[in-house]
This record gives C-alpha cells, structure tokens and sequence, in this order.
C-alpha cells in the first residue's frame, strides 16, 4: 500500500459492545425457539458457547454440509447485530480523528462480523465513507481474524498497527509480528497492546512517534 495501514476493529473499538453482545443473546433466543428447546438460552451464557453453534445447526437443519449450516446461523447473526446497531454505539471521537488522519494512513477493517453485515453497520453508524479497504468474515466459514489478518498482509503486506480492544486479537497480532494498540475507552480487556490508549488523543501521540523515528 502506498501509505501506512491502521487496521481497526469493530467491537469494542470503533463500536461500543452493546449491539454485539445483543445479537449474541438473540442468536440462542431464535435457535432455542425454532428447535423448541429453551434450554438453547443457557448456552449463550458459557465462556465456551460456540462449540454449540454447530450442533444446534444440525438439530434444526438436519443432513447438510457445514458450510451451509454455516451460511444460515452467520444470517441470523448478522441481522441481529443489523437490527440491534444504534447511531449511539459508534464511538464518535475515533471515527473524527480517522477522518482527520486519512491522507497519511490507509484506514482498514478487519472484522469476523459476517461480511454481509458489515456494509449495512457502517450505514447505520454514518461510517460507510471512514475506510480504504474492508475484510469481513465470510459467510460459508468462521475464520478467526488470524486468517483475515493473514489475508490481508498476503495482499498488502504487514500494517503498521491495529487497533483494538485488549482480547486474544492482541496476542494473534503479536505472533504474527504485528505491532498493537490496546485500546480501553469501552472496557479494559485481558490483553495488552505493544501501547495501550485509554483515550483516541494518546493513539495521535503514538503514531506521531513513529513519524518521528
């Protein structure tokens, strides 16, 4: 790429939780009401949660293949978080300052939110101008954001930072020779960043140090 690429994420960075963490909810709540077991609800509430997309799947779908099992939980996902983004969870300051940055950095989404979502969230947020290149998630696969990131880097090559909330995405990034900004303006995580900004203004401070090395 002709200019430095930021990768952002969307939970948790760009976006305030809340939409996500609805849409999580209402996933089991339609699942457990279309298999008729509402024992389907508990589920949303393990740490290990998403071993049990697949086989829920199975349950309502019967005797096809995995991507198309796949295919039908990523759509009901996505409408949900669709349905539940609200202006409000754009987190504006962040949004502002890529804007202002723009004609020094190529602006990039990666985010394992299904792809055919993806346009539809920026809509919503007024965002669907902010970025130069997108990767979602695709429909037909669950690929973690290694394999999005790695995606990218065999295109682009590696970018000089992503930005993100301080999850296992941190350590990914990491292993993959990527350096991070955790970021804590929606929740403190788990993981810390090569930096960590807990406003937009210190992620301005960091970068103006690499322009200066």
């Amino acid at each position: 790429m002709a200019k430095p690429a930021l990768v952002i994420d969307f939970d948790g960075a760009l976006l305030k939780s809340r939409p996500f963490d609805i849409a999580h909810k209402e996933w089991f709540s339609v699942m457990a009401e279309l298999v008729k077991d509402y024992s389907i609800n508990e589920l949303a509430f393990k740490p290990d949660y998403f071993v049990h997309v697949d086989g829920i799947m199975k349950r309502y779908l019967g005797d096809v293949d995995k991507a198309t099992r796949s295919v039908f939980a990523r759509n009901i996902y996505a409408m949900e978080v669709l349905e539940a983004m609200k202006k409000w969870d754009l987190v504006d300051s962040l949004a502002d300052y890529l804007r202002k940055i723009k004609n020094k950095y190529a602006i990039v989404l990666i985010t394992t939110t299904p792809s055919i979502a993806v346009d539809g969230i920026l809509e919503k947020v007024g965002c669907k101008d902010l970025f130069d290149v997108i990767i979602g998630s695709p429909m037909d696969k669950e690929p973690g954001k290694k394999e999005l990131l790695e995606g990218f880097i065999k295109k682009f090559g590696k970018p000089l930072f992503y930005i993100g909330k301080g999850d296992k995405d941190m350590q990914t990034c990491k292993d993959l020779g990527i350096k991070t900004i955790s970021v804590n303006w929606v929740a403190t995580g788990e993981f810390k960043g090569n930096f960590e900004a807990d406003k937009v203004e210190e992620i301005d401070k960091i970068l103006e140090r690499f322009r200066m090395e």
